[in-house]
């Protein structure tokens, strides 16, 4: 059950550290402590009600508003504040919507915030694996980088969740070691990037200096539908479950470039494909969520700040239904193969995002990264086998 707590501002801050401060104090004047609040939890509560996690979901929920000073309101059109049309269009009795942490309060300013005592102290429960990166994980390794076979259900790097372990952490505490722990932690720069249930290949740079080469041989800006490919060149491997082509229906903008096989070549499995064809997606993507929600991708048209994405498939085999896919990126955009393959009807098994079906974990893995060194130019080609329950699917 929401209510609806009133703050005033009494000296100037930003959002996020006026609501940080003000907030839990409101909630305790009104009787809104959680059940488990007990005597000797009061500071393990007050810490979690004061989480920037916590904040940012009010705000991005549009529960937080805004009346400025009435010195806010004047020069506000100087300042940089919120736009008078957005002021305009959220209006209720003087306040607007605010998703801004960084946004200035100045004092006399008034707060509005809309508040759900069960949804704002819900966690939802962190299922990460626990993980120390050892030799057997190692890819290799030089004085330059170091590439690592990343298990699933672990973040490559830092969230927005304080003390959430990471793979950068992880590779930094193994460096650490290395060199000894009574040195200064190692440089650990993050290259690219694997989603959190992604297994596989991943690399990170150990010297800044490498950084540029690193960066160039994975930049897609300059991708487009005549585009030069990416230096480095990525290899995954997708389980999927056909659903049929809901993707294209509903106008997924997705370029199909479908090439069968001869009629010998095989039964037809799912969505016309047999074992061996090869098929493309290109299309424009974007975020088509909005940031109170789980980031989510899909097509979003060019001219309304979509960017071209292109995955090369091969159907490698099937086993009761299921279809074991290889996939190419050409371009290296957020979600890219996950969104492609349900697009083409194929979600990946476990990506309920994107209409998978629910299981242990999202069945893609990075197989194999090509690229040029950074220093010496040299073609260096790494590759990190099939977990076990890839071949537990195939069985």
């Amino acid at each position: 059950m929401s209510q609806e707590i009133l703050l005033t501002v009494q000296s100037a801050a930003t959002l996020n550290d006026f609501l940080r401060r003000e907030l839990p104090k409101a909630l305790q004047g009104q009787g809104a402590a959680r059940a488990d609040c007990v005597q000797g939890q009061n500071a393990a509560c007050e810490k979690a009600a004061l989480s920037n996690s916590k904040i940012r979901r009010l705000l991005f929920s549009g529960n937080v508003m805004v009346a400025p000073s009435p010195d806010r309101k004047a020069s506000q059109a100087k300042d940089g504040g919120e736009k008078k049309a957005s002021q305009a269009q959220n209006a209720r009795g003087g306040f607007f919507v605010c998703k801004n942490p960084a946004f200035i309060l100045k004092k006399n300013a008034r707060v509005k915030v809309l508040y759900d005592q069960e949804k704002f102290f819900y966690e939802r429960p962190n299922d990460d694996i626990k993980f120390e990166l050892d030799e057997s994980r190692v890819l290799y390794e030089d004085e330059a980088i170091i590439v690592v076979n990343k298990p699933p259900r672990f973040p490559t790097e830092p969230t927005f969740v304080q003390d959430r372990d990471n793979l950068r952490a992880a590779v930094i505490r193994y460096l650490h070691k290395k060199i000894g722990l009574d040195k200064n932690p190692p440089y650990c720069g993050v290259v690219h990037r694997l989603d959190r249930d992604t297994s596989g290949v991943i690399l990170f740079s150990k010297q800044r200096a490498a950084n540029a080469a690193l960066f160039k041989a994975f930049d897609s800006s300059e991708a487009g539908d005549a585009g030069e490919e990416r230096a480095a060149k990525k290899i995954y491997v997708a389980v999927c479950e056909p659903a049929g082509s809901y993707g294209l229906a509903n106008g997924s903008g997705a370029a199909i470039d479908f090439k069968p096989k001869s009629a010998g070549a095989g039964l037809r499995l799912a969505n016309n494909l047999r074992v061996g064809d090869n098929f493309s997606v290109q299309n424009y993507l974007g975020r088509v969520s909005l940031k109170s929600q789980a980031a989510k991708w899909g097509f979003v048209p060019k001219e309304k700040g979509g960017k071209f994405a292109r995955t090369d498939f091969k159907v490698l085999d099937e086993k009761d239904g299921r279809l074991f896919v290889q996939a190419e990126l050409f371009t290296g955009r957020t979600h890219q193969i996950r969104v492609h393959l349900s697009q083409r009807g194929l979600p990946i098994l476990g990506d309920q995002l994107y209409g998978g079906r629910a299981v242990e974990r999202i069945f893609l893995h990075a197989l194999s990264l090509e690229l040029p060194h950074p220093v010496s130019g040299e073609l260096l080609r790494f590759e990190a086998p099939l977990p076990p329950e890839f071949a537990a699917a195939q069985s």
